[in-house]
């Protein structure tokens, strides 16, 4: 499950590392470099794992919704049986 970061929340940064790094190749390090593209990469995984957590937590509240109705209802018959 892959979920999207929204726009409005992505962080601005890994773009501005990596326009850095396309900006000055030629004063930086390779090792500097690429350590400004992997920084830009995990920021971005990260809010990508994030968006995931945030996605699975809303899909089981509502299963966790629907599981409290269904043993309500369930009590419900119970409850109309005995009576």
């Amino acid at each position: 499950m892959s979920a999207r970061v929204p726009p409005e929340f992505k962080s601005q940064t890994p773009d501005r590392l990596r326009r850095y790094a396309r900006q000055y190749s030629k004063k930086l390090s390779c090792d500097v470099q690429q350590a400004l593209l992997d920084a830009a990469n995990e920021i971005e995984g990260s809010e990508e794992a994030f968006a995931t957590v945030v996605d699975e937590k809303r899909n089981l509240q509502r299963k966790l919704a629907q599981t409290e109705s269904n043993l309500r209802g369930a009590y419900d018959m119970i409850a109309r049986q005995n009576a």
